[in-house]
């Protein structure tokens, strides 16, 4: 996701030992306040922290986990209200950040950074990459929805966590596909799970990863668990992400059909017409199984190290 813009006064060292995370650490300063924090005076500060709270039960994520990865990808601190806050309308593309003062205004920078061929484009509360994540939404206005880009972002961390089996690991697989990365954003999003949690990270419960792989961080064992760990969270994600649209266009269709007496036979019509469709192109080309995908991604990527061999 995106890379880390918030100054952090003091660095977390954060050692994953067997009994948990033990964490040496100050206290963390407030960020300084950004100089756009004039245009971010809206109540629209408040939209992505309700929906990392409302996925965290929902999903059964650690309390403040996924507030502090969004605070940590687009957290920005407000001097005047005294509160560090994660704003929906952020972009991070180029290395910069753009905090925009309305989704209309994000929507149209991002097609803007497109139109200047720019594809590594992160967006909305949780900084989904848009050319790494290219199934998440399928328009910009979905992507910079807080309730879709939040649920996404959650599908993906918690799917990070059933192949990691750590909540810890998993916050640091979501940054990046670079283990060297990871390590320093998971000291930052501890840092700030401390200050939003009130807690000691002693007392977290966190856990490292019983993956013997991820022992020596910069091995190449670590490397190929992290890649196959963010594919599988990826593909997950893609398709819990449109549960909620399949579920609103059933829900849609029924509400039709109590007044359209030909819907079903169209419905099924169509059904028939798609199965058929499948059917056929599978015949033509043929289904490469999920074990046949991710060995072509992992050669492809062994060759060049680039993680675009991943998008697909």
């Amino acid at each position: 996701m995106a890379r880390i813009t918030l100054p952090i006064s003091s660095i977390i060292a954060a050692m994953l030992i067997s009994g948990g995370i033990s964490i040496a650490a100050e206290t963390i300063e407030n960020p300084k306040e950004n100089k756009q924090n004039n245009e971010l005076s809206s109540t629209d500060h408040l939209l992505c922290e309700k929906q990392t709270r409302g996925f965290e039960t929902a999903l059964g994520i650690p309390s403040n986990l996924l507030t502090a990865i969004s605070l940590a990808e687009t957290g920005q601190w407000n001097q005047k209200n005294k509160v560090l806050f994660a704003w929906p309308w952020t972009i991070m593309a180029k290395g910069k950040s753009y905090y925009m003062p309305s989704k209309q205004s994000a929507i149209s920078k991002v097609r803007s950074l497109q139109a200047q061929g720019l594809q590594n484009i992160d967006v909305g509360c949780m900084q989904v990459n848009l050319f790494y994540h290219p199934k998440a939404f399928e328009t910009l206005n979905a992507a910079f929805d807080p309730e879709r880009n939040v649920g996404y972002a959650a599908n993906f961390l918690a799917a990070l966590n059933q192949s990691t089996l750590s909540w810890a690991q998993a916050a640091a697989n979501y940054h990046s596909t670079t283990i060297s990365k990871n390590q320093i954003y998971l000291n930052k999003v501890l840092g700030l799970w401390q200050k939003v949690s009130n807690k000691s990270i002693q007392y977290s419960g966190f856990r490292r990863s019983p993956d013997s792989a991820y022992s020596d961080p910069i091995g190449r064992s670590a490397q190929t668990a992290l890649l196959k760990s963010r594919f599988r969270a990826r593909l997950s994600a893609e398709h819990n992400a449109k549960k909620p649209d399949k579920k609103k266009h059933d829900l849609d269709a029924w509400r039709r059909g109590r007044f359209d007496k030909n819907l079903y036979q169209t419905t099924m019509a169509l059904q028939k017409a798609e199965r058929a469709r499948t059917d056929k192109d599978f015949l033509k080309k043929g289904k490469k199984s999920f074990l046949q995908r991710r060995q072509s991604q992992l050669s492809l990527w062994r060759k060049n190290r680039n993680g675009s061999a991943f998008r697909d």
